[in-house]
């Protein structure tokens, strides 16, 4: 039979081996060795069934293995675990947009985003979902709010551009490129929208000479923009490393 001492302190050490355990899967994940992680969350979570952040790393390890829906099925658990969990949620926006389920993945990213109001990831994208369903009054309405929070970024003026070029309203996305520029001249894909439009415009030397003006940059100034051009796997791929590393911080720092 337990002691006294010992049935009060066996909660906190329940908790410290299933931290430790957590700290394994995560060495494991940052590895590669997704079985051995995965085996490491699961003895995480035998320890500590409820343990929100070992449901989350174990939804990481299902999406790096490529398996959609156990990962959601797990940052379920993690968003039942801890309903203010905007990570969990964000993860799980990702990986249904990596199944193409964007609608749903739009309820998740606005209810994270109703959590974080000034994410700009978030920001991003939920307006990247809209836009995924043409929902393009909505994502514009989406990137002037990011905007209001980071009124000179190039970036999201250049993806309200894109929006005006979905909907048909070149004059408007020509406008809105040259904006971009101007803050940044060297944004390549905002130059090569501004030939595009321009093409669409029937401004063909103008188009030309745009598109020019990129092909003929140095190799190193031409690579696209991260934020830009990530292919969605990329996306949540990096959406999965930096939430990994959060907890990692949040966790085990020394």
């Amino acid at each position: 039979m337990l002691s006294e001492n010992e049935e009060v302190n066996m909660p906190q050490q329940n908790s410290l081996s299933a931290k430790a355990e957590l700290k394994k899967s995560m060495d494991y994940l940052q590895a590669g060795k997704f079985e051995s992680a995965l085996e490491s969350a699961d003895e995480s979570l035998a320890i500590e069934p409820d343990f929100a952040e070992a449901w989350l790393i174990k939804g990481i390890v299902f999406g790096r293995l490529g398996q959609c829906e156990e990962s959601v099925k797990c940052f379920d658990k993690s968003i039942e675990m801890n309903p203010n969990s905007s990570d969990a949620l964000r993860l799980k926006g990702a990986t249904l947009t990596m199944q193409n389920s964007h609608a749903t993945a739009t309820e998740c990213f606005n209810k994270a985003l109703q959590i974080e109001p000034t994410n700009l990831e978030l920001h991003m994208n939920l307006a990247a979902s809209l836009r995924k369903q043409q929902r393009f009054d909505e994502a514009l309405q989406c990137y002037q709010e990011a905007l209001t929070q980071h009124p000179n970024k190039p970036e999201i003026i250049y993806f309200v551009g894109i929006v005006h070029f979905d909907k048909g309203e070149y004059e408007k996305a020509l406008e809105t490129f040259n904006e971009a520029l101007k803050l940044q001249p060297n944004l390549d894909q905002a130059q090569l929208a501004k030939g595009l439009v321009l093409a669409k415009l029937g401004r063909m030397a103008e188009a030309k000479h745009s598109i020019g003006q990129v092909l003929d940059l140095k190799e190193e100034s031409a690579k696209p923009q991260e934020m830009n051009y990530r292919s969605v796997n990329e996306a949540c791929k990096q959406d999965y490393e930096a939430a990994k590393n959060k907890f990692k911080q949040n966790f085990f720092s020394p």
